[in-house]
């Protein structure tokens, strides 16, 4: 640099890197010489002079050591002018007296913020943090006598352009000026022009230029805008600094564009359909999930009148039979009035063919624009005639938009709500700009990792795009003290009764001593075998072989069966999906068993009767396979007793074989084995016949004290009658009739039960116009018409009351079985649990065998996972239609019976796992942020501010990061786990075989672990050095995965989906044959994407058909494209590769788990 300096002095600074012609340049070795060679010939370090636009803890590191050299230094900072406010103002334009320019405004306030940008894009490692570190101490230092060393000033009262770094000195005086800003770029990288000038006079005159801007200035801390990174945060203001990263846009756009309801709806429904048509106007379709009793019905009315009334378009509405006429007089109703057609499932099955006609209740489907659908998790088995006429509903030219409502989106597996979804998300990458390449796959990833575990946490990203799901707490939290109105015009406040669990324990021992052990063996408990079909111990252990003759099938005609498949031919799934019935049949009589004697008896009479017809038909050449058992899904309902009796009906389609295909003997041997097992289970049951039913006698006591509280509880006779409703459920029809036998005669003859008499009634089948009478004559206050008597205060019922019917007159619920699906107790607690309700507590009371509780949950587990084991011995294929395997929950509801049993209702006051929803966390933050000092610290929180805060519950300690990708608006989430020595947890991947650290992208995770809640104090926020340390080196690798995953969706190649090959078929016939059609480009569009299975299907059946030409597949493609609205694969949005330097941490926490 000799030419560029003269004296030790830079004359010319600039930045420039090395090649062959010359050395590498930086400015800041000019700012270094010009210091150092004024502090070499002064006895006193020479004052400092810097002004600069921007500046940077980098930018400082560079030349850190020679300004601490210096003495007293002045930084002056300012903003630049914009393009704009250079423009030639227009004559017109007159400048407002003693009011800033509005382009200044603009420009000093982005001053600010870029001067807080490039504070929060510091690096969250220990060298940046240090030079940040080093940087607030040269600026907080001081002389001997205490006198600050540096004084910072920003110039507001108009635009500063000029940057220099000037010596003070009384002799030796300089300055270097130009275009370098004191940031990192200015001094090293960017291409500056700087001279430096040495003659007195004229660095006088930068010195008074300087002098004046810096009386004119404003004192500014910039040492405390960096200091506010490393402050103790309230530990909750990180938290929502996450949640404002995630949802901030939405919540201001929320806040700018709703508005009251057209319904006069309260707060937190229009809160609810503000969403929902959100989500409807992004995916035409949307899950409203909100808990049961929270008026979704309320939320479906609003998207009604916006669809009927606004835009005057059809809107359909499909609901279980017993609710259609509930939802007939809602929107009847005064305060709602709308128009809609309301059709059962079972109509919207069996009118599709004649739709549009005089006799039909649907109009042409095409008409429809807008699609509800009322406990939609009825759609949940994709395989049925019900989810047929859905699909069929849906397609057309015409799209239409679809609301589905269900309370328990999971009921058996999270494969639920992937059904659920594909109504409405067909193109299997819709979700690929969220990173989500593969929707199925994701859902299989979530299942995968814990397919016992029914929580959707696992999904929350795509659960947080397509439903809307609040609970009762959520309300009760968020909502406090608003009014609602209520259908009979009377103004309420919004409140729940507080749930109370009930045990209620009995044993079967006494009457029936042995016996459970006897089932137990007979159903397999004490077999080793892996299958579901157990020939181990023909006559002590059940085979099942009636059930599952193609067990016995010969070699040679299973090979052939298979033979044929493989060519093509009819889908034989044999043996699979009898299998999985043995097992599922299994279950079933454990379940008999429980629920009451009778149930169980005439359940076995059932099947003994089938066994004898079956041995008949074996006596004829014949094996009875049953159709039946190709339509059967696992169930605990009546159905079981549609399914057992309809296999040897005389009217039933039955399939039979020859008895010359199957090992005859065999199978002979093992049906009659099993039939004369089933009479000895059946016999040993009926000798308990003449006994007291212990459970009924615990009914029946709990029954006494109910009446006996409700007396003394009650100040008038309707707050008495109230008070002693009780709704006692069943799975099962049978238990259902033998309970009302059996409390009739009790209601007679004991005094305690006397307000019970005549007041009883039962609801089961599908006898809707009973079931109506006896809602109406239970609850006529909540469910009933102007003219409805109270009449039942006692009514038994199987789960056909367990949906959309208004029952908050009761108080007390009874569950008579023991809860093997506690989503099913969620659903029959919304009956009585609903706004409205006059109760302040409602009882539930929960059934337990106290003796045999422990070997029926180990035995139904045992048998489960035998039922899934069959599932996965077939792989992909479909064991039973529709339905790739059965997935039960039984870690967690294992843990759910534990917390009933031990009367915890938080089951119920949380709705269960499902729960789990972005909508408490947007509502959260929305509260958060209204009052302004709240929304003001939310701003002005440093990126990389973190916590550290122990909580309970913890397993682990571990390091959360919300992190942002160069300015892009949505966050990225890392969970990085720790050991107790704060080092990074490490896993072997057998399938890589190399270490890896155990992280976890999962939004839902991250958030959960952050949330500290939002009780005060907020817990302590002490941030140790080996906190930062862990800190430190878990962002390195939580960075480094961001980063590797980005990339990843940088490249085209990996985001194009995998085409089925059933779609490229039919493109390759569409190229082939289509000239003649004028679409012929955009129908291969069309099937050029990953449809769904069905329309897979749908389009082989087309290209695979022998007897048609060519250009009638064509047409006929053509045509499945129109009808089912088929969309083209759209491309995600292209992204640009990033390094580490484009990731940055916008907030972090430290979460230990409680000493």
């Amino acid at each position: 640099m000799s030419d560029r300096t003269r004296n030790g002095q830079p004359r010319f600074a600039t930045n420039r890197p090395a090649d062959d012609a010359h050395a590498a340049e930086r400015v800041a070795d000019a700012v270094k010489a010009l210091v150092g060679e004024a502090c070499l010939h002064l006895v006193e370090p020479p004052a400092l002079a810097i002004s600069t636009a921007y500046f940077n803890p980098s930018g400082f590191s560079l030349v850190a050591r020679a300004l601490r050299g210096a003495g007293p230094t002045r930084l002056l900072l300012g903003a630049e002018p914009t393009l704009e406010a250079t423009r030639v103002k227009r004559l017109a334009t007159r400048r407002a007296r003693a009011r800033m320019h509005p382009a200044l405004q603009s420009a000093l306030e982005g001053h600010v913020r870029a001067i807080e940008a490039d504070r929060n894009l510091l690096g969250f490692d220990a060298p940046s943090d240090g030079a940040a570190r080093d940087l607030v101490d040269w600026l907080r230092s001081t002389d001997s006598e205490g006198v600050p060393r540096v004084e910072v000033r920003r110039f507001t009262n108009g635009f500063m352009h000029g940057k220099c770094f000037l010596i003070d000195a009384p002799v030796g005086k300089g300055v270097l000026a130009g275009s370098s800003n004191f940031t990192h770029a200015g001094l090293s990288e960017n291409r500056e022009l700087n001279l430096g000038q040495y003659e007195p006079d004229t660095v006088e005159m930068v010195l008074d230029w300087f002098n004046e801007l810096w009386d004119e200035s404003e004192p500014y801390d910039l040492a405390a805008l960096y200091e506010a990174r490393w402050e103790p945060h309230d530990t909750r203001l990180i938290f929502y600094k996450m949640l404002w990263a995630l949802y901030g846009a939405d919540i201001q756009r929320e806040m700018e564009e709703r508005d009251l309801s057209d319904l006069g709806l309260t707060d937190f429904q229009r809160d609810g359909a503000w969403r929902a048509k959100r989500i409807l106007a992004a995916l035409s379709g949307v899950v409203v999930a909100d808990e049961v009793g929270l008026g979704k019905t309320f939320i479906a009315a609003e998207i009604i009148h916006e669809a009927a009334i606004k835009n005057r378009q059809k809107v359909l509405v499909v609901v279980p039979a017993a609710l259609r006429k509930t939802w007939k007089d809602f929107l009847a109703l005064p305060k709602i009035n709308l128009p809609a057609d309301v059709v059962s499932y079972d109509e919207l099955v069996s009118d599709q063919e004649i739709a549009g006609t005089a006799r039909a209740r649907l109009q042409d489907l095409d008409a429809y624009a807008v699609v509800i659908v009322d406990e939609a998790h009825a759609l949940r088995n994709a395989s049925t005639a019900r989810a047929d006429a859905m699909r069929a509903l849906l397609e057309g030219e015409s799209p239409k938009k679809l609301v589905l409502m269900t309370a328990t989106p999971v009921n058996n597996s999270l494969s639920d709500i992937y059904t659920l979804i594909s109504y409405f998300v067909t193109n299997d990458a819709a979700f690929a700009n969220a990173g989500i390449l593969s929707l199925k796959g994701y859902f299989d990833a979530a299942q995968a990792t814990n397919p016992d575990d029914l929580s959707p946490e696992h999904l929350f990203d795509v659960m947080d795009k397509v439903a809307v799901r609040r609970t009762r707490e959520f309300i009760k939290e968020h909502y406090q003290g608003e009014r609602i109105t209520m259908a009979d015009g009377v103004s309420r406040e919004i409140r729940f009764p507080k749930p109370r669990v009930r045990r209620v324990d009995y044993s079967l021992e006494g009457v029936l001593p042995g016996f459970f052990a006897d089932l137990a063996c007979a159903l397999g408990a004490k077999s080793d075998s892996l299958d579901t079909v157990i020939l181990d111990e023909p006559g002590e252990v059940l085979t099942f072989a009636r059930y599952v003759p193609s067990r016995f099938l010969k070699r040679s005609v299973v090979q052939t069966r298979l033979e044929i498949e493989e060519l093509g031919g009819e889908d034989w799934q044999g043996e699979q999906y009898e299998r999985q019935n043995a097992g599922l049949l299994r279950s079933m009589l454990l379940k008999r068993f429980e629920s009451s004697g009778y149930a169980f008896q005439r359940t076995v009479d059932t099947m003994i009767r089938s066994h004898e017809i079956f041995l008949a038909a074996l006596d004829e050449g014949w094996v009875i396979t049953g159709d039946a058992l190709r339509q059967w899904m696992a169930t605990d309902s009546d159905e079981m007793d549609e399914f057992i009796g309809g296999l040897d009906d005389e009217t039933a389609d039955r399939r039979v074989g020859p008895v010359s295909d199957y090992d005859l003997v065999a199978l002979r041997s093992a049906v009659e084995a099993d039939a004369q097992r089933l009479a000895e289970l059946r016999d040993a049951a009926k000798a308990a016949d003449g006994a007291s039913d212990p459970k009924v006698e615990a009914l029946i006591e709990h029954l006494a004290a109910i009446a006996d509280e409700a007396e003394r509880d009650g100040a008038t006779e309707h707050q008495r009658r109230d008070n002693r409703k009780v709704l006692v459920f069943s799975y099962f029809a049978d238990t259902v009739e033998y309970l009302h036998g059996v409390l009739q005669l009790a209601i007679q003859h004991d005094d305690r039960l006397a307000a019970y008499r005549g007041r009883i009634a039962t609801a089961t089948g599908s006898d809707k116009a009973h079931q109506a009478t006896v809602i109406a004559g239970f609850a006529p206050r909540t469910a009933g018409g102007e003219n409805d008597d109270d009449l039942f205060d006692l009514v038994i019922t199987t789960d056909v009351l367990a949906e959309g019917v208004n029952l908050q007159q009761a108080r007390h619920l009874i569950n008579y079985d023991l809860p093997w699906n506690p989503m099913r107790l969620v659903q029959r607690y919304g009956r009585i649990d609903r706004i409205g309700s006059d109760h302040s507590e409602v009882f539930i009371r929960v059934f337990f065998p106290a003796s045999e509780l422990d070997g029926m949950l180990a035995l139904e587990e045992r048998l489960q996972r035998k039922i899934k084991r069959a599932a996965a011995a077939v792989g992909v294929r479909e064991v039973l239609p529709g339905v790739k395997e059965v997935q039960v929950n039984l870690t967690e509801s294992r843990d759910e019976i534990a917390r009933l049993q031990a009367e915890d209702a938080s089951l119920f006051e949380t709705g269960g796992a499902s729960a789990l929803s972005g909508e408490a966390y947007r509502r959260r933050l929305m509260d958060f942020i209204k009052q302004t000092a709240n929304r003001e610290a939310l701003d002005a929180l440093p990126w990389g501010s973190g916590a550290a805060f122990a909580k309970r519950g913890m397993d682990e300690p571990a390091i959360v990061f919300c992190a942002n990708i160069a300015g892009s608006a949505e966050p990225w989430f890392r969970y990085v786990a720790l050991d107790d020595a704060y080092g990074v947890q490490r896993y072997f991947d057998a399938e890589t075989g190399v270490s890896r650290v155990r992280m976890s992208s999962e939004t839902l995770t991250c958030l959960s672990r952050a949330d500290t809640g939002d009780a005060l104090p907020s817990p302590e926020n002490v941030i140790t050095d080996e906190i930062y340390a862990a800190a430190f080196a878990a962002w390195e690798h939580a960075q480094g995965d961001i980063v590797e995953r980005w990339n990843y969706l940088t490249d085209p190649a990996n985001l194009r989906p995998v085409i089925p090959k059933a779609m490229r078929d039919a493109v390759a016939v569409v190229r082939a044959h289509g000239a003649h059609l004028e679409r012929a480009d955009r129908l291969v569009e069309m099937l050029e994407a990953p449809h769904s299975p069905r329309i897979q299907r749908l389009v082989r059946a087309i290209v695979d058909d022998d007897g048609a030409s060519g250009r009638s597949k064509v047409d006929a493609l053509d045509e499945l494209a129109r009808r089912m609205n088929l969309q083209p694969y759209v491309e995600p949005e292209p992204r640009t590769p990033i390094t580490e330097d484009d990731v940055h941490v916008v907030a972090w926490c430290a979460v230990l788990p409680e000493a």
